[in-house]
């Protein structure tokens, strides 16, 4: 009975080191090397903005901001023919688009824009409203304005005529 386990236990091995071998070949002839290609595609987009939004006026003026208190500043005669105008800087980026209140911007009629801003390279045209107090639109005209990607520009004209009226900003 010896002879036979230890007969059995050689086959048992030799079985097994065949059994690997095959394994071996099989897995070799299997296995498919990958290639991983990666193609980037660039592509331009122009986009053409209107001329307004390369040609303005800009103002930096801090004392337009909806934080600075009373005064007797005037906007009235400023923007007589209408005048393209980017507000930028410490002095606000844009107008308002809240009523802020009066007496702020150091005036007493603080104007605000409440139309729709334009989505971008778009204009639109909106109502400026002015305010001394807490009604929201006391009085009012129209300007557009100009969505320029980054900023807007806005065609001003004079506000009604009324004493210590102008555009605030934010």
């Amino acid at each position: 009975m010896g002879i036979q386990v230890g007969v059995l236990l050689i086959l048992g091995v030799l079985a097994s080191v065949v059994m690997g071998i095959y394994a071996l070949v099989y897995i070799n002839k299997t296995t498919v090397a990958s290639t991983t290609v990666t193609t980037s595609t660039t592509s331009t987009t122009t986009t053409f903005l209107p001329s307004q939004c390369y040609s303005y006026t800009i103002i930096n003026d801090t004392t337009r901001l909806i934080t600075a208190g009373l005064g007797y500043a005037n906007d009235y005669g400023l923007f007589s023919t209408g005048t393209l105008v980017r507000f930028f800087g410490a002095g606000g980026t844009q107008i308002a688009t809240f009523p802020p209140g009066g007496y702020h911007c150091t005036a007493t009629y603080t104007g605000w824009y409440a139309g729709a801003l334009p989505s971008f390279s778009n204009t639109v045209t909106g109502i400026m409203c002015y305010t001394p107090g807490s009604s929201p639109c006391t009085l009012y005209n129209t300007i557009s304005v100009t969505n320029c990607g980054t900023f807007y520009v806005y065609n001003l004209i004079d506000p009604p005529n009324y004493s210590y009226i102008r555009y605030c900003t934010v």
